[in-house]
């Protein structure tokens, strides 16, 4: 049986500054879940693999103080890295893959900084803000998220919420949303909405994960299911052993089965820079509920490259993603999809 302490011992390897590898592709790479920490490498951003970052721009539960000074950083960032821009609209990707530069997509993890007034939305909107979680685990204003155990649905604000977010131009993810709060969103929707970070529950029944159900209603939107390589949402029942990167593209796998290849895409939840120690920091139950047995087995510390699949646990190691993907049958078109051509469709629709 393979140990956490046995693992520890082979790769503790942290996720902090200088780890990732980098390397340039072909590929527009769109990750639409990614953490940036203060001390980042900003002027090496655009050497790795993606070309745009779908980013926790501020923590899930700030204010809309917290929120707004976060955004206002990003903008002197952008100022300040003339190889940072921040993506205001679809073509901002495309002309950042062409010019060799990153784009940064800001998006909330979480509505805690609406607070009660729907109006705060516009205003973040016009700052940049153009991806939103409305609720991040817990119950926020809007809605349920999807640890709440009488899983509550949409308030009255909450159905408001997605006509504005519509009438905007700002992307509704539903990752760690509530199932009956995700439905009745679906329900109400004019314009496509995705899971940024979700994996197939059929596979992994983990509170994280999503139902058929709600991957083919995310994609009847015209929307997407983007799964990730965080190791908790791979680690099946019964397993002591870290899942592999093809335990990762098992999970694209499903989904291109029931809603096809142009409703997937990729979200690695990875950081660039020093991720501090989650649990501590935040001062929330919900890591331990979802990540519980696999910190058991595996590694329990949010540093670790064990969190993340084995041979998908650095941005350096996409090319061999590519190879995988390419041994499964899916032919460059295909791939070209998966990595991001499948995210700008969406975005160009959406904002």
């Amino acid at each position: 049986m393979t140990t956490r302490q046995s693992l520890d011992d082979v790769a503790p390897h942290p996720l902090q500054k200088g780890h990732h590898t980098k390397g340039t592709t072909q590929y527009l790479f769109v990750d639409s879940c990614c953490q940036i920490w203060p001390d980042t490498a900003y002027e090496e951003l655009h050497e790795y693999t993606p070309t745009a970052y779908c980013i926790t721009t501020f923590r899930p539960h700030d204010g809309a103080e917290n929120a707004l000074d976060e955004i206002a950083n990003w903008h002197r960032i952008e100022r300040t890295y003339a190889n940072v821009r921040i993506v205001r609209d679809a073509e901002d990707i495309v002309e950042a893959k062409r010019s060799g530069e990153v784009g940064i997509v800001l998006a909330a993890q979480g509505g805690d900084f609406i607070g009660q007034n729907i109006h705060r939305l516009e205003m973040f909107h016009a700052i940049g803000l153009r991806m939103m979680i409305p609720a991040y685990n817990a119950r926020s204003t809007l809605c349920d998220g999807c640890l709440e155990p009488h899983d509550g649905g949409l308030s009255r604000l909450g159905k408001a919420w997605v006509a504005e977010a519509n009438r905007l131009g700002v992307l509704i993810d539903l990752t760690h949303v509530g199932r009956r709060s995700t439905l009745e969103i679906l329900d109400l929707t004019e314009k496509p909405v995705v899971f940024s970070h979700s994996n197939p529950l059929k596979l992994v029944d983990n509170p994280r994960n999503i139902t058929d159900e709600q991957i083919k209603r995310a994609a009847e939107t015209g929307g997407l299911v983007a799964v990730t390589n965080w190791g908790p949402l791979n680690f099946r029942a019964g397993s002591t052993k870290r899942p592999t990167v093809e335990d990762f593209i098992d999970a694209i796998d499903h989904v291109v089965g029931l809603v096809g290849i142009d409703h997937v895409g990729i979200g690695t939840d990875m950081s660039h820079g020093t991720y501090p120690d989650g649990d501590l920091v935040r001062g929330r139950s919900s890591k331990s509920t979802v990540g519980g047995p696999y910190a058991q087995h595996v590694e329990g510390s949010p540093r670790s490259r064990l969190r993340y699949v084995e041979g998908f646990d650095d941005y350096g190691q996409l090319p061999q993603v590519v190879e995988a993907l390419s041994s499964r049958g899916y032919d460059e078109a295909s791939v070209r999809k998966v990595l991001g051509e499948n995210w700008v469709r969406v975005f160009k629709e959406v904002w």
